[in-house]
This record gives C-alpha cells, structure tokens and sequence, in this order.
C-alpha cells in the first residue's frame, strides 16, 4: 500500500468517533443503554452487577474525555434504587482510588528520600570500605529511585485514567424510558 494511501487512512480515523457508531447520540450526549433486571449482584443484592460495572468503565474509558455519557434505564427496574446504589458505589471507587493515588505518592516521596541518603552515603564511602560493600550501597540507593520514577509516571498514571473513569461515570446523566 503506498504512503499517501496509509496516510490519509490515518487522518480519517482521527476523525472518527468509534464509539458514536456504537453508542446512539441524543442531546449531544453519547447513550449507554441497560436493560434488564440483572443490575444487582447475585451475592449481594445491595451492590451493583459487576458486568455492568464493567461494561460502564469499558465504555468510559474507550471514549474520548470530552464525551458526555447518558445512562438510560430500562422502565422495567426502580431507577431511583437503581441510580442511587451505582452512585454510591461510583463514589467508593473514588475515594479508594484517591486514597491509593496518596499512597502512590507517599511512597514515591518515601523511595526519593531514601535513596537520595543511601547515594549520598554511598559517595562518602567509596575510598573507605571494599568495593564489593560500596557498590552494594551504590546499587540500592539507585534501585530506590528508579522505584520512585515507575511509581510516578507508571502506576500513578494507571490510577489516575481510572479516577477520570469514574468521573466521567460519576458526572453522566441518568434517565429511564422503555428500551426493550
């Protein structure tokens, strides 16, 4: 295939929204639609079904953060109840998932730290013991902040596109209408 061929592929699927294809739009939102009864777990019956929880985050994190999200309810189910207990469960994820983002960041200060000394300490001791011992603190001090930058550009980045999930569920609109 020649190169302006591939190109001008490439620019028209920057243009294109996978997911309007899938996912009607109405009101400039996109509509993520649930039917049926099954939007409580079989375990417990006052916690979201744990598919539905994954179709929303797939759903939420395959579209593109300016989208706007609609969940709509099939008239079949108590929407309040509905609406409330994935609210709330939206809202527990977040705040797990905040608390963890500050443990992330407790530890990537705590790795710095630690390994900024143990360099430090390890340039004062390079004529004074055996290499072996030297090189051995050397080799510690350097893991520790290299444990440090994975942290931060790593797995911090990993909770924070799932933070932008979750409000992006958390800020979706809400209706109920027959869809069956």
């Amino acid at each position: 295939m020649p190169h302006f061929r591939i190109k001008d592929t490439v620019k028209k699927l920057n243009s294109i929204s996978p997911m309007e294809k899938i996912l009607p739009i109405k009101n400039g939102r996109l509509e993520v639609k649930i039917t049926g009864k099954d939007l409580y777990s079989e375990i417990n019956s006052e916690l979201p079904n744990p598919d539905i929880i994954d179709y929303l985050f797939d759903i939420s994190t395959h579209t593109d953060i300016l989208d706007k999200l609609t969940i709509v309810l099939d008239d079949e189910v108590d929407f309040k109840r509905a609406k409330e207990t994935y609210i709330t469960y939206l809202l527990v994820l977040a705040k797990k998932t905040l608390k963890e983002l500050r443990v992330y960041t407790r530890k990537i200060l705590g790795f710095l730290i630690f390994g900024g000394i143990v360099l430090v300490l390890s340039y004062f001791l390079e004529g004074r013991f055996q290499r072996v011992f030297y090189d051995s603190v050397n080799i510690i001090g350097g893991f520790s902040i290299w444990e440090a930058a994975d942290l931060f550009f790593f797995a911090r980045w990993e909770k924070r596109k799932e933070l932008v999930s979750i409000v992006k569920l958390l800020e979706a609109d809400w209706t109920q209408r027959d869809i069956s």
